[in-house]
């Protein structure tokens, strides 16, 4: 877990006032050459706060800065290329960062500062139908988990790749 600075120091970032554009992309790889840079170019198309990217394949854990970026990664650290989630946060909302908390490869937090209460934001990637009932089961629990462990104070946003099956054709 981390935290960056003094409190005095932290951005009230979220407001009454205040619009917060948070959006989830799952980038099936980051992990290969230009593809960080490419999502940032396409990311600074938009208006956005913090962007919350699953499936990374980024065996790595920890704070990076891109091009005055910041990604928070929470990745295997097995050496494995697979699954991955994180954070890439815009430099206002960089300055509102109290903590990143990266749980595991499927699960990462981030607090947020606000003028009013302040905001916890969950990164999740659900392991999908084909990973066996208890890999599924073990990830449930640790979101449990780590809801629970959020105050009781602030808010709560669960974003990210829930890998849901919809319409009657996947049925049984």
């Amino acid at each position: 877990m981390t935290t960056p600075g003094r409190d005095e120091d932290i951005l009230r970032l979220i407001s009454t006032k205040t619009v917060l554009n948070i959006g989830t992309l799952n980038t099936r790889t980051l992990a290969k050459p230009g593809k960080m840079d490419l999502l940032l170019r396409e990311l600074n198309r938009y208006k956005w706060n913090l962007v919350g990217p699953s499936e990374t394949h980024l065996p790595r854990t920890g704070e990076e800065t891109i091009s005055g970026t910041s990604l928070l990664l929470s990745g295997r650290t097995d050496g494995t290329h697979r699954q991955g989630v994180g954070f890439i946060l815009s430099p206002t909302t960089k300055k509102a960062l109290i903590s990143f908390t990266p749980v595991s490869e499927r699960i990462a937090t981030i607090r947020l500062k606000g003028s009013v209460s302040n905001l916890t934001i969950i990164q999740v990637y659900v392991p999908d139908s084909a990973r066996s009932d208890e890999e599924c089961e073990q990830f449930y629990f640790q979101l449990q988990s780590v809801t629970d462990q959020k105050s009781k104070k602030g808010m709560l946003i669960v974003i990210g790749d829930f890998n849901a099956i919809t319409g009657n054709d996947q049925m049984d």
